[in-house]
């Protein structure tokens, strides 16, 4: 049986009252947001097992006058994306909450994009934004490439005791954390991968199970 992730925590309203609310993590409040809401063991082979074609780039000169390279696969580029994601996510959340914010749609597609869309119309409506845990982290644990490159799958460990509190908010008690196996899948739109959806595979109450 999955843990709750609804956990109680107090905060200070601007008005000096000390009010108490319900945490719930936004990794693990919803399956379209369990990407920050989703870091090395997936292999970046194809479907028949061989690797990808890498893509080569020229470096600086080598002492011996020959450019160094560096090789980007499917699975670096995939998990480049995720993070850009994450990224994108968690500045959204802790800063505007704007739904219409431009880099959305550079980052994913429907059902994530619209499930987002919504839950930031509704915190911004409510005068809410999140407050980042100190304890919160992610880890991507594997990236497996599907549908001949099309696909991918990131499992993500997540650690996280952020908080939803009403704009202005001081003097935040940060709740205990916990822990989601995280799973988001990818998909490659004309060379550029973008988080379709999002899911919670396993929960844990404390720092425990991946991240044990």
């Amino acid at each position: 049986m999955p843990k709750s992730n609804v956990t109680p925590y107090t905060t200070r309203a601007p008005d000096g009252r000390i009010v108490t609310k319900v945490h719930q993590s936004l990794l693990a409040g919803t399956a379209a947001l369990a990407l920050l809401i989703a870091l090395a063991c997936g292999g970046g082979g194809g479907p028949d097992g061989a690797d990808d074609p890498p893509t080569t780039t020229a470096g600086n000169p080598s002492t011996s006058g020959q450019p160094t390279t560096t090789t980007t696969t499917t699975e670096d580029a995939v998990r480049s994306a995720y993070s850009a994601y994450v990224a994108m996510i968690s500045r959204v959340t802790t800063t505007t909450v704007d739904p219409n914010d431009p880099e959305l749609v550079t980052r994913m597609v429907d059902p994530a994009l619209s499930d987002v869309r919504t839950r930031l119309s509704t915190w911004q409506a409510q005068g809410q934004i999140w407050v980042p845990g100190d304890q919160s982290r992610h880890g991507i644990e594997s990236v497996e490439i599907q549908d001949d490159g099309l696909s991918a799958i990131v499992t993500d460990c997540i650690v996280a005791n952020d908080a939803l509190v009403p704009v202005g908010s001081t003097d935040v008690a940060l709740p205990a954390p916990h822990t989601n196996l995280g799973r988001t899948t990818m998909v490659n739109r004309d060379g550029v991968w973008l988080a379709q959806s999002t899911g919670v595979d396993q929960q844990w109450d404390g720092v425990a199970g991946c991240a044990a």
